[in-house]
């Protein structure tokens, strides 16, 4: 259709130089120097093509070799080889083929004068195969392997994906050494299959190879695999998407998919040419790397089409920081700083948001975001708010904890504080909560965090509460080592981002960016960005130090005998006050010992009739030899303190012992049997629902065989019930020694059943 343009220009310009005689000379030369363009065009399109390509780039160090092959292939087009299914590399978004892989082509052309272009390929095996045919020229994305490299040679990755680890949510596979013995899933030739024993050779695991990522993924969901195993880069946000029944189980940050371009060992002079690209421009990798994360994100979280129109047509929005709320909010020359700070940087990196912070009073930032000039504020949600924001999720799910004295008792969720003197931060949305939910109740208002761990302290006011990652950065910073968490709350004091309700899409958006981001690791780059406190009991000890030395040198031998009287009394003092606590109190769990049980005047009765009856509880924790010898005694120590918080939690008013190592006794007051079975297997529940990490990768519920009896007046003797207690628990504790030994000789016997099948 162009050359048919052309010839009928060229046809009315013949004609006018009929009439434009003068211009005559000029006509011809043009259509001389057009005719051979035209002619070469109708005989070799792409010939043309590559002409019109640039040289390459000036700014790029190639040798003379490497331009002259370039010179000599200019003219071809070379196709590139990849995985299809690879999340942003390669993706379709909004009609139009998009990622890193085309960017990065693109770029190469402007840069080598080399047209490079994605092959159509089913898959990564597809590839893989067409690539070892000679069907095409490059691929991308193949992680070298001694195998590979007597075939291929290989540059530089442009970038790297940790491998990633999938498994169903209802499966007993929580991390990956959950998957020895089972059967996992891979894409068909990829090197993690080979290089994942190499990295963990403890993990004994079978086969199975897919296609693709999709098929994999499918067998994982329908239980034909019990894992599956692939590259990340993002895609596993889509999976995650596409397969609601799968959960992440594990990130391989020691295996990564390396983005490398790979040729045949022929083509050693185009390898060199490609390295040196990716060498010599990484700041300009790097931006179309975010460019293209930043499109594949938009892609995986299903924006709608008016988020994206606010994304295209504004993408900025204004965000207020009001006072210093260690570590959360630190406003510092025009940055927004702190765990809100980072999390606000990251969901810009992760949609490409810009976010314009200013710094005021609240209550004008409220003003402010209530005429529509601030955007995004962190506040509480409450329900008067609700009316000028919006909230997406809470960017952390930690309830706000109720803190006091180590010697404090503890304390069950905000009733077991009527009638006590509660310090609350004035303005805080404390008050309004207290007030709401108690009788008798005495706030001592504060201006901040410090004077009300401070009133604690000083005994002026029972307890306060606050965010845990708060109250634990300021008793850290400030070495309050008196201070502890006495109970947790059970009301939504999550940290949010309040919306203006202006900006709908903004809200909208933030709400599907916020699942993405790990708090943790918001934590760890939030407090790296605020001021440290000043520890004040290192800065009393260094007064103190300064003033004694004052005294040594106007004073001399007074001074050092008085100072070191004071000094052996304050030693004798600590001592004996260390030998109490330590006497009586166990550190690890702050429960009382055997020692204190064994002194009580009262020998463990209750101290009035009317709290007959009496329950008695003896527990024996189970697998802590085992965590001891395979984590270490911290983890083992970590168990202790889960099921110890476990037990404070179902029965904060009990009377509790650490009697041995793994040993525990519970007086219960009040208590009739079926009331108390009921509660032992509410127990039970609350220890399997309270899992936690006790070492990297290790997953763990506290668990304990449970025995008791019952005491329903003083004339029963309290260690003959102990001694019922305890004999009921060791049948409990056999009878889970011959499940366990049931279960396991059932396995060998189906074991020897299938290899003489076989």
């Amino acid at each position: 259709m162009i050359d048919r343009v052309m010839f009928l220009r060229a046809g009315r310009q013949a004609l006018m130089t009929l009439l434009l005689w003068p211009v005559l000379s000029m006509l011809l030369a043009a259509a001389l120097l057009w005719a051979p363009a035209a002619s070469a065009q109708n005989q070799a399109p792409a010939s043309s093509a590559a002409r019109a390509l640039p040289a390459a780039s000036a700014a790029l160090q190639l040798s003379e070799d490497e331009r002259t092959w370039i010179d000599q292939h200019r003219h071809r087009t070379l196709t590139v080889g990849f995985d299809p299914f690879a999340g942003m590399d390669s993706f379709e978004f909004r009609g139009q083929r998009m990622g890193l892989l085309p960017a990065l082509l693109k770029d190469m052309q402007s840069q080598l004068g080399l047209r490079l272009v994605p092959a159509d390929v089913k898959g990564w095996d597809d590839a893989y195969g067409r690539f070892l045919r000679g069907e095409i020229d490059v691929l991308y994305g193949a992680n070298p392997t001694p195998e590979r490299e007597k075939i291929m040679r290989f540059t530089q990755a442009a970038q790297r994906y940790p491998y990633v680890v999938f498994a169903r949510k209802d499966s007993s596979v929580q991390t990956l050494g959950d998957l020895d013995g089972k059967t996992v899933g891979f894409l068909a030739a990829d090197f993690v299959i080979e290089q994942l024993p190499k990295e963990f050779p403890n993990i004994k695991f079978q086969v199975a190879s897919f296609d693709d990522q999709a098929a994999g993924l499918r067998a994982l969901s329908e239980g034909r695999v019990d894992g599956f195993v692939t590259s990340g880069g993002g895609v596993e946000y889509e999976f995650l998407h596409q397969f609601p029944g799968l959960t992440l189980v594990a990130e391989l940050k020691s295996i990564t998919s390396d983005m490398t371009f790979a040729v045949a060992t022929e083509r050693q002079l185009l390898s060199q040419i490609i390295d040196r690209y990716i060498a010599q421009r990484p700041e300009q990798i790097r931006a179309l790397a975010q460019d293209a994360a930043r499109s594949y994100n938009r892609k995986v979280l299903r924006l709608s089409a008016a988020e994206l129109r606010w994304l295209d047509e504004r993408g900025e929005a204004v965000v207020g920081v009001a006072e210093d709320y260690l570590p959360f909010d630190h406003y510092d020359k025009g940055q927004y700083k702190g765990i809100a700070g980072a999390t606000l940087q990251r969901i810009g990196e992760i949609i490409g948001i810009r976010f314009k912070v200013v710094s005021a009073p609240f209550a004008q930032l409220m003003e402010q975001a209530r005429h529509g000039q601030v955007d995004v504020l962190n506040m509480a949600k409450t329900d008067d708010r609700l009316a000028d924001f919006i909230f997406p999720r809470a960017i952390s799910t930690e309830r706000d904890i109720i803190v006091g004295l180590k010697s404090s008792p503890p304390v069950q969720d905000v009733y077991g504080l009527d009638g006590l003197r509660v310090a609350v931060i004035d303005g805080f949305w404390h008050e309004e909560y207290l007030r709401k939910n108690l009788k008798s109740l005495q706030i001592v208002k504060t201006a901040n965090i410090i004077e009300s761990l401070q009133l604690v302290r000083d005994g002026k006011a029972a307890y306060l509460i606050e965010n845990p990652t708060v109250v634990e950065f300021y008793i850290n910073g400030l070495g309050y080592g008196d201070v502890v968490k006495r109970g947790i709350t059970s009301k939504d004091s999550f940290i949010y981002f309040g919306v203006s309700r202006r900006q709908t899409e903004l809200a909208a958006i933030m709400d599907k960016v916020i699942p993405l981001i790990q708090f943790e690791e918001m934590k760890y780059l939030g407090i790296q960005s605020v001021p440290s406190l000043r520890n004040e009991a290192n800065s009393q000890l260094l007064l103190l130090l300064a003033l004694l030395g004052a005294v040594l040198l106007v004073i001399l031998l007074l001074t050092v005998r008085t100072v070191r009287k004071l000094i052996e009394q304050r030693a004798k003092t600590q001592f004996l006050r260390e030998r109490e606590h330590l006497l009586y109190t166990d550190s690890l769990t702050g429960f009382h010992n055997r020692n204190y049980f064994s002194h009580r005047p009262d020998h463990g009765e209750p101290a009035q009739a009317a709290d007959f009856p009496q329950a008695v509880v003896v527990a024996d924790m189970n697998n802590l030899k085992h965590v001891n010898d395979a984590h270490g005694h911290a983890a083992g120590d970590a168990l202790i303190q889960l099921f110890a918080e476990t037990v404070r939690a179902q029965w904060p008013e009990a009377d509790a012992y650490r009697i041995g190592g793994d040993e525990f006794l519970f007086l219960l007051p009040r208590r009739r049997e079926a009331a108390l079975l009921a509660e032992l297997e509410a127990l039970k529940t609350r220890c399997h629902l309270n899992r936690r990490e006790l070492a990297p990768g290790f997953w763990v519920s506290p668990s304990a065989a449970l025995g008791y009896a019952m005491r329903d007046s003083a004339e029963q003797s309290l260690q003959a019930c102990i001694a019922h207690a305890d004999t009921r628990m060791y049948e409990v504790k056999a009878g889970m020694k011959k499940r366990r030994s049931d279960h396991l000789e059932s396995a060998a016997s189906a074991d020897r059943a299938a290899d003489s099948l076989g």
